[in-house]
């Protein structure tokens, strides 16, 4: 990419968070502070809150950086900002380094300073890093139902085995997110004669919470059969209520919900255990391994669309693009 091609820290969709502060017109002091605080619990919420934690993290790291060097932090000067990322390039990931961004951006918002990021020295700067570091993401195995199948063959009737089945089957036809998957209840999940309804209240396409209902129907294989694995999950467990999927110290079953790269983990020791390279697998891969069976198999793209909570094409055709590599491949029809 050229730096002409950059429009800044890919910070353009954050949504600042205002800084609210209490007057004394108006109101009672108290009732001012109440809802001040209760306008900052709002800010906070708009942002998940893994990516608050980072920033946060990210900030420290900003100012301690800028504290060594007898520099302004906050707030920051562009050239400060551009010699920040200059001094990290080597020694950290482009993806880090576009996060520290948005991180110095969404503070400067929030406090209503000048923001550095968007000054043509830190912008310039930017996309050369970029343009010299930048690297293609590193792409996983999609988990395509002979995958997932060879995945689940070995497990037995153990608390473990069962969770992970029912993970597995569940995560791979309902096109779900590891995030996704950690955050079901049991409430969401209503057996019904034709299957499944998994209600996905909040996901990382839908961070308003408006919810997205999935229909997963019965399998014709019953070892495969992701609503079964479902149901003998739920009698194993003897789960009323609650996260729907737990970790299990000890082979006990207590409140606590399994967390997202825990699920990649399992995907990752299930899939080596089946014989795969475990390192080419992720929690996505059951999302990704989806859309290549789906569309391999004639499916409409709208119907893939709709399973996965898609909103474009685009974004959809990009995880089966890689699992279609060798699908009907014309180097095979060269005669060689």
């Amino acid at each position: 990419m050229t730096s002409t091609e950059s429009t800044g820290p890919d910070v353009e969709d954050s949504e600042p968070v205002p800084a609210i502060v209490v007057g004394e017109a108006g109101g009672t002091v108290a009732e001012l502070e109440a809802l001040t605080e209760r306008a900052r619990a709002y800010a906070r919420s708009s942002k998940a809150a893994n990516t608050l934690r980072a920033y946060e993290s990210d900030l420290r790291h900003f100012g301690a950086w800028c504290e060594r060097r007898a520099l302004d932090a906050f707030p920051a000067a562009p050239e400060t900002v551009a010699l920040y990322l200059v001094d990290h390039t080597e020694r950290l990931a482009v993806s880090t380094l576009r996060r520290r961004l948005a991180a110095i951006s969404e503070a400067h918002q929030a406090a209503r300073f000048p923001n550095p990021t968007i000054d043509p020295a830190v912008r310039t700067t930017w996309a050369g890093i970029r343009r010299t570091h930048g690297t293609a993401p590193e792409g996983k195995e999609a988990a395509v139902t002979e995958v997932v199948a060879a995945m689940v063959a070995p497990l037995g009737e153990r608390l473990i085995d069962r969770r992970d089945r029912a993970i597995l089957l569940l995560g791979f036809a309902g096109a779900l997110r590891r995030s996704e998957l950690a955050a079901l209840d049991v409430e969401d999940l209503v057996e019904t004669a034709d299957g499944l309804r998994v209600t996905v209240v909040r996901s990382k396409a839908d961070q308003e919470g408006e919810g997205h209902t999935v229909g997963i129907t019965y399998g014709s294989n019953p070892p495969t059969c992701p609503v079964r694995a479902w149901r003998a999950w739920v009698s194993a467990a003897e789960l009323a209520g609650g996260p729907a999927f737990r970790r299990l110290p000890h082979d006990r079953v207590p409140a606590h919900r399994i967390a997202g790269d825990g699920i990649a983990r399992m995907v990752k020791r299930r899939a080596g255990a089946a014989g795969y390279a475990r390192e080419l697998f992720s929690g996505h891969s059951l999302r990704s391994g989806f859309a290549t069976t789906a569309a391999r198999a004639g499916v409409a793209e709208h119907r893939i669309m709709r399973q996965g909570r898609w909103r474009t094409g685009q974004a959809m055709r990009g995880y089966i693009q890689e699992g279609e590599l060798f699908v009907d491949n014309p180097s095979g029809k060269l005669g060689l």
